[in-house]
């Protein structure tokens, strides 16, 4: 771990989350170029990139939406107009699930590293006659509620329809004058437990073909494959509904998913990081597939590609292993930042718990469970 007081560069240098989801309150005085989130089951480990995501998106209202889905949050009460589909349960979004006007919550860096995002829900009818146009009035007559969006000056409304998908249209303001645009969001990539969508790592991969980020690529599935990898190719989808990617080894060409789950996900990830130049990679329990013999050159892989890349990582996990190989492989690498924090519940609620690079040494050292 990295003894720098900090990295100007980051888009996230600290984090602040109040009354989002199950978090009433939580506060990471710092965030490193790579930062691994260990906490037990239910703590909150993935509300926290949840609660990123929609930061580095500005608050739209897809982006909310998404979340939801993700989480399967839908409002069963409220059926779609032919009955066989719910509503987006949008109170879900709340602490407490509330869904009473003026419910808020608010995401950011602390104190001065910058603007909060705060999203509360207020009814379309308060909504500033001069700031409506026909899409609000017929968003008002089929829903009472709108989300109120704010980031640092500027603010803006979300109008939710009774159907799946949010209405898209809104408008931000600042100091009364109305802007064609958000304010710009931050490139942001989410990866979950499971490996990359096939669409999703297709395109990807297109964005790094043929270019340095290919080689790096190949790197990882080394790791996790005995055998020598000369190169992958993506092939059409003949018969199939997306292109195959296809691994070259040992002279013989093979499909990437038979090299096994661990190189699938290495491959991903490293693709993704690629993919994140300049902007941040969010990894849901990161350690899955990764076998634990693995766990230090995957992460040594992940400090140097964020570095190289521009990329701020943020990575949950509740393996031992997975913490104990993110340690050893950040002690080598002192130029990149790493930070380990806990999350912990106790009758004051959810903490953090951030550790330094001598105590995380000191825990690894010693077998002192962090997670």
């Amino acid at each position: 771990m990295s003894d720098n007081t900090g990295d100007d560069s980051l888009h996230m240098p600290s984090l602040r989350i109040e009354g989002f989801r199950g978090i009433d309150s939580l506060t990471i005085s710092r965030l490193g170029r790579v930062t691994l989130v260990a906490g037990r089951n239910g703590t909150g480990k993935t509300t926290v990139l949840d609660a990123v995501r929609i930061f580095a998106d500005r608050g739209y209202a897809t982006s909310m939406a998404e979340v939801l889905r993700q989480n399967e949050e839908f409002d069963i009460s409220s059926p779609g107009d032919d009955g066989s589909q719910a509503m987006l349960d949008f109170a879900a979004l709340f602490y407490g699930r509330v869904s009473a006007e003026g419910a808020t919550f608010r995401v950011g860096a602390v104190d001065s590293d910058g603007p909060m995002l705060s999203v509360s829900t207020m009814n379309a009818d308060d909504v500033p006659r001069e700031r409506r146009d026909k899409r609000w009035d017929v968003a008002s007559a089929r829903m009472g509620q709108l989300l109120n969006v704010s980031f640092g000056e500027f603010d803006g409304y979300a109008s939710l329809s009774p159907t799946e998908i949010p209405v898209a249209s809104r408008r931000f303001v600042r100091r009364g004058i109305t802007q064609d645009r958000w304010p710009d969001p931050i490139k942001c990539l989410s990866l979950g437990p499971e490996p990359l969508p096939s669409p999703r790592l297709d395109e990807l991969w297109g964005e790094i073909a043929l270019t340095p980020d290919e080689e790096a690529a190949v790197e990882s599935m080394r790791l996790a494959v005995h055998s020598e990898i000369d190169g992958v190719a993506l092939v059409p989808g003949v018969g199939r509904s997306h292109p195959l990617f296809l691994v070259r080894l040992n002279g013989h060409r093979v499909p990437l998913p038979s090299l096994g789950d661990g190189a699938v996900r290495l491959f991903g990830v490293a693709v993704a990081l690629a993919g994140s130049a300049g902007g941040l990679l969010l990894i849901d329990e990161v350690e899955n597939g990764i076998h634990h013999s693995l766990q230090h050159d995957f992460w040594r892989l992940v400090l140097r590609a964020a570095a190289d890349n521009n990329a701020q990582v943020i990575a949950t996990t509740h393996g031992w292993d997975c913490i104990r190989g993110f340690a050893s492989a950040s002690s080598e690498n002192n130029d990149v930042e790493g930070v380990v924090v806990r999350l912990e519940r106790d009758e004051g609620g959810l903490r953090a718990v951030e550790y330094s690079e001598e105590e995380l040494e000191t825990a690894t050292v010693q077998g002192i469970e962090v997670r």
